[in-house]
């Protein structure tokens, strides 16, 4: 896995406080930011600018009363939109973010850090909302994606399965109605239900009624096939008779017309008609088509017109002749056809009338026709037999129906019957399919709570150990969907927390849940930023919180935490801060409009001892009373550790003279610190070891030179010389040197039980306990 890409630098320009360009530098190798400064230093501004990339938005302004539109107060007052620039180096590049026509654009996109921001106005949110918003504030962190699909599928089959089983039910009454109406027309067989009724029916052989339909068809097709013969027999005979009587009139009418005509002129009227065919078809022939001769050509075709005039009325008489014998042939002809189809539509009677084996209740005639000229009387004998068969066809077919229609309605009872149980065993499996996975859901869920529940209560325990405030509980209400509900054990009872809980209890509280759930999501890639989150936590409890704090930073990307808690400040200063983990300490000093935001320096105490020992020239009266102040800061912790004796004083601190005799000869002799800088193997000697009973027993000797020039400690002066306020200033330097690591801290681990150590075991005080 890739490691996340550490913080460099964050610049803005007119954005919120920043008037002027500022630039944050974040230190190499130190994940922890302390930004310190007094209200209205420009601490929410910095963390707005990472909301800002991260979300484009700023939500320090929002819900102030101030409406919408906030995005006119981005930029620093007199700044146009235009002006603001934020931007964050990382170790991978850098992300800038600028405001283009009233929305925020970030470049590049993919670049947008991660982050989790916590403001003081924002920690009780979780505590005090209703238990609907209380569940969508975590909702995020328990994926149920595949469970709410699932719950939602069950649900939408179950309620299609009890539409279909209504539905079957509905048809199966439906189909119930309709075999009790066949049974009815039935006359109700005794013995029997509709539904046995249908079924003894259906089960019943077979009749073959399809084709007894298409039998009769074919024999009553067949039947009215024959009945129009006899008027064609008739007709045809009595065309045959009448051509047949006009024929010696056509042949007597042509010999008349014979003996009136010249010697051959029948001969001749052939020969002329064809001459006269041929010359109109070649008018412009050149000679006779007979004789060939081409002085007679000309005036050929008038005198052949003429010749065929003249003989007209034989021609005429020819073409009559010819057309009675045509018309006789004709209905001749005829005749013989009707006497053809009347063989072949006896024939097809016959085969309808025998090809079949008829039910009983089917009259038939007891002979087909042969002989047309009975056929008029056999049809008159079987028109009533023929009237019968079209009653039987339509009862055969009634039949049909009846039977399709009875074996449709028991085949849907029978399907709606058996879908209907089906979906009566199928729709409690789904109910309690649903059921599971409802369980199993809240289940998953109610884990995943409680594992929220316990690391919320492991953080605000590390707070209020022993306080019998903890045992805090995320129960989900079982009425309720998505409903959250927030519990604590208080006296052993089991309380809602906002009803008993101090306000530093309840924002502590609140400060627990959030890094609970912070830490639940990719905390290695987001950055964890907590703006002012210690305003009413109680003296007592912030010394845990900053240790909690310290304790959960190593987890995230980075870790930036503002505050104006000047002791805070102060551990920072004396090296008090929880050692383990390297911290950059940043202050910010008074804020103006003309220059914005800006860093002081934040050098702890030693170090600035260190400076001022280093300048040229000295200033003994600065270097003394730095030193005076780091001694009082070791002495004091040096009396705590072992427990020493000093002056009880009502409303004034612990001074010199009340502390460096309160270390005794016993203890001082017993005093010494083991030096184990570099060193991994815990068995291993130590590189050093400092007695602390000579730098004890200097300091004391020249404690005076601290009073005596001093800023603060006037009550004992005397005159001394530079070097010695700086020799007493070396001692200091000397003794915390001895005492604390720069990164490691002070000794406060006495889990060895026989020595203090620091968190890297570079530092170990010697003894553990005040020699009696």
């Amino acid at each position: 896995m890739t490691a996340p890409a550490m913080l460099k630098s964050l610049t803005l320009t007119a954005f919120r406080g920043s008037a002027a360009t500022f630039n944050l530098n974040f230190e190499k190798g130190k994940k922890l930011t302390l930004i310190y400064g007094e209200n209205g230093t420009g601490k929410t501004t910095i963390c707005d600018a990472f909301e800002f990339l991260a979300f484009d938005r700023v939500g320090s302004i929002e819900d102030r009363g101030m409406g919408k539109g906030l995005d006119k107060f981005w930029p620093t007052a007199g700044k146009a939109a235009s002006a603001v620039h934020v931007a964050l180096e990382t170790s991978a590049g850098t992300c800038t973010g600028k405001i283009v026509s009233k929305k925020v654009l970030v470049s590049p996109e993919s670049a947008r850090p991660r982050i989790e921001l916590l403001r003081q106005r924002q920690i009780l949110e979780l505590i005090q909302a209703q238990p609907a918003a209380r569940y969508d504030k975590i909702k995020r962190f328990i994926d149920i994606e595949a469970f709410e699909r699932s719950e939602e599928a069950l649900r939408q089959l179950g309620k299609t399965l009890g539409t279909e089983k209504q539905q079957a039910l509905d048809a199966e009454n439906e189909n119930l109605a309709a075999l009790q109406n066949f049974y009815d027309a039935a006359g109700n067989p005794a013995g029997l239900n509709p539904v046995t009724w249908a079924k003894k029916k259906l089960a019943e052989p077979a009749t073959n009624l399809t084709a007894d339909i298409a039998a009769i068809g074919e024999l009553r097709t067949a039947f009215e096939a024959l009945k129009p013969y006899p008027d064609k027999f008739a007709t045809g005979r009595a065309a045959v008779a009448t051509t047949e009587g006009a024929l010696p009139a056509a042949n007597k009418a042509l010999a008349e017309a014979l003996a009136l005509a010249t010697e051959g002129a029948g001969e001749a009227l052939a020969v002329l008609e064809a001459g006269s065919v041929y010359l109109h078809a070649n008018p412009d022939a050149a000679e006779c088509p007979l004789c060939s001769s081409a002085e007679n050509i000309s005036g050929l075709k008038a005198s052949i017109g003429e010749r065929l005039k003249n003989l007209a009325s034989l021609k005429a008489a020819d073409t009559a002749k010819k057309n009675s014998q045509a018309a006789l042939a004709a209905a001749q002809s005829s005749l013989a056809r009707v006497e053809t189809d009347f063989q072949t539509a006896t024939a097809a009677f016959a085969a309808a009338l025998t090809g079949h084996s008829w039910k009983p209740e089917v009259k038939l005639p007891t002979t087909s026709p042969t002989d047309h000229t009975k056929l008029e009387q056999w049809l008159a004998n079987s028109a009533d037999i023929a009237t019968s068969w079209p009653a039987v066809e339509a009862s055969w077919h009634e039949e049909t129906k009846f039977i399709a229609a009875l074996k449709g309605a028991a085949e849907r009872y029978d399907s709606n019957v058996t879908r209907g149980k089906e979906l009566a065993a199928l729709t409690p499996k789904i109910e309690l399919a649903l059921t599971e996975c409802v369980e199993e859901r809240q289940r998953f869920t109610d884990g995943i709570i409680s594992e929220i529940a316990q690391d919320v209560g492991k953080l605000y325990e590390a707070v209020h150990p022993g306080e019998g405030l903890d045992a805090i509980a995320l129960p989900l209400d079982p009425a309720k969907r998505a409903s959250m509900e927030l519990k604590a054990k208080f006296a052993g009872q089991d309380a809602p927390p906002q009803a008993y809980f101090s306000q530093s209890h309840l924002d502590t509280l609140g400060l627990c849940v959030f890094l609970a759930l912070a830490l639940r999501d990719r905390p290695e890639d987001t950055i964890l930023i907590l703006d002012d989150v210690l305003g009413s936590i109680d003296e007592p409890h912030v010394e845990r919180v900053i240790g909690m704090v310290y304790e959960v930073s190593g987890k995230f990307r980075h870790t930036i935490v503002t505050t104006h808690y000047r002791p805070w400040r102060e551990k920072y200063r004396w090296g008090w801060l929880k050692p383990g983990q390297p911290c950059q300490f940043v202050e910010l000093t008074n804020w103006g409009i003309d220059y914005g935001i800006r860093v002081t320096s934040s050098l702890p105490e030693i170090d600035r001892l260190k400076s001022l020992l280093a300048a040229s020239p000295h200033d003994p009266q600065a270097i003394c009373s730095k030193a005076g102040v780091i001694l009082e800061a070791a002495l004091d912790y040096l009396t705590q550790k072992y427990e020493c004796a000093v002056p009880r004083r009502q409303g004034a601190a612990y001074t010199l003279g009340d502390l460096l005799p309160a270390i005794n000869s016993k203890l001082r002799d017993a005093l010494k610190v083991e030096i184990r800088d570099g060193i991994t193997d815990p068995a291993a000697p130590p590189s050093a070891t400092v007695a602390l009973k000579p730098i004890l027993d200097e300091l004391a000797r020249i404690a005076q030179a601290r009073n005596a020039f001093g800023a603060h400690f006037k009550a004992i002066s005397f005159e001394m010389l530079d070097a010695d306020a700086v020799g007493f200033a070396k001692q200091v330097e000397q003794l915390v040197d001895a005492l604390t690591h720069r990164e490691h801290g002070w000794p406060s681990n006495d889990k060895s039980g026989s020595y203090w150590r620091n968190s890297a075991d570079s530092r170990r005080l010697h003894p553990l306990k005040k020699p009696s």
